[in-house]
């Protein structure tokens, strides 16, 4: 095991401190869920006359996507106030240092540094792992759609450690460090949000639709890790005619025009025109089956793990070429001539 690994992980888990927030993260965690199942009821209620399977059904989904989108929110919140203090905490007490004269490489010290810290989320995830899995009793959903958005969440916390890893070891002050590191996981969270926006206003051309006409490709969607996760979990695309609002309903309308399909709540229509999949609108309250859609563009969430690698990968070397020891200067020795007498 990576030393700096074995350290990190008695110093934050032997705490009084990570008893308590332990407790007051799987408490809070669980809160939530309740009132996302209670709020998924209400929605449900719209269901008149199609039985209890469908209405448990959807209310597992709507659950399910709830605290999948939650998981990833605690990922930007958390993730950076964990890892912005690994490096620079170690220059203010001195000690950075010590580990540089040790004999891991730089590159071992940086790695030791953003495992330590992602252990410690892991371990809250695995706290909350019962509440996330509470949507498999309900159906709707399966084993595969938790171990995709698992997977993504994973994903952006390394990439989001990664990069406060590489602040956290360019910055002079703690406070730096955890408002660059908290900076850059809103820029890619909710920043990217306004810029899809952004990019959807600006490129709708002349007609008053949002959605872009003839599926035109949303650049700024590839970074925000909502829409990635939600690309992951709902793949492969389908349509679905229940004309029920879920938490995945806004970042799915998002994949659909990308496509070329302008998904709403009342039906489908195909934009440009043309044979493209087969959608049935929603009609009188009667749920159609789900009907695949027809790729015209690649996942989303493919472009966004190999960003997120890449990212992830320059971080690291960026934050290791920082923390290596500097090189001592050769030490010339002057020949002194013997005096004559």
């Amino acid at each position: 095991m990576n030393p700096v690994l074995s350290r990190e992980i008695l110093e934050r888990f032997r705490g009084r401190r990570s008893a308590l927030l332990m407790f007051l993260w799987t408490l809070g965690i669980g809160l939530v869920g309740y009132v996302v199942y209670l709020v998924g009821q209400q929605v449900a209620s719209g269901f008149f006359g199609l039985g209890r399977l469908i209405t448990t059904g959807f209310v597992g989904r709507f659950l399910f996507q709830g605290m999948v989108l939650l998981m990833v929110t605690a990922v930007v919140m958390v993730v950076p106030g964990i890892t912005a203090l690994a490096i620079v905490g170690e220059r203010e007490r001195q000690t950075l240092g010590l580990l540089q004269v040790t004999q891991l490489t730089p590159f071992q010290l940086v790695l030791g540094k953003l495992t330590s810290s992602l252990s410690y989320f892991l371990l809250l995830v695995v706290a909350v792992a019962p509440i996330i899995a509470l949507p498999l009793l309900f159906g709707g959903m399966s084993l595969g759609d938790i171990f995709a958005g698992l997977g993504m969440m994973l994903l952006t916390a390394t990439m989001v450690g990664s990069v406060s890893l590489a602040i956290s070891a360019r910055a002079r002050s703690s406070r730096g460090a955890v408002a660059g590191s908290y900076a850059f996981s809103f820029v890619i969270a909710f920043f990217s949000i306004a810029m899809i926006l952004a990019e959807l206003l600006i490129f709708r051309g002349s007609t008053n639709e949002i959605i872009p006409p003839r599926g035109r490709e949303i650049y700024s969607s590839w970074i925000n890790p909502y829409i990635a996760t939600v690309d992951a979990v709902v793949s492969p695309l389908s349509l679905r005619s229940d004309g029920q609002f879920t938490p995945f309903t806004p970042a799915e309308l998002l994949l659909f025009s990308r496509q070329g399909i302008n998904q709403s709540l009342g039906g489908v229509a195909f934009a440009g025109g043309g044979e493209f999949g087969r959608g049935i609108p929603f009609d009188g309250g009667i749920v159609a089956p789900e009907q695949e859609v027809r790729l015209r563009r690649g996942p989303v969430w493919i472009r966004t793990v190999v960003l997120y690698v890449v990212i992830s990968g320059l971080a690291l070397l960026r934050a290791a070429r920082i923390v290596t020891a500097p090189a001592l200067a050769p030490i010339r020795i002057k020949k002194v001539k013997n005096a004559t007498a």
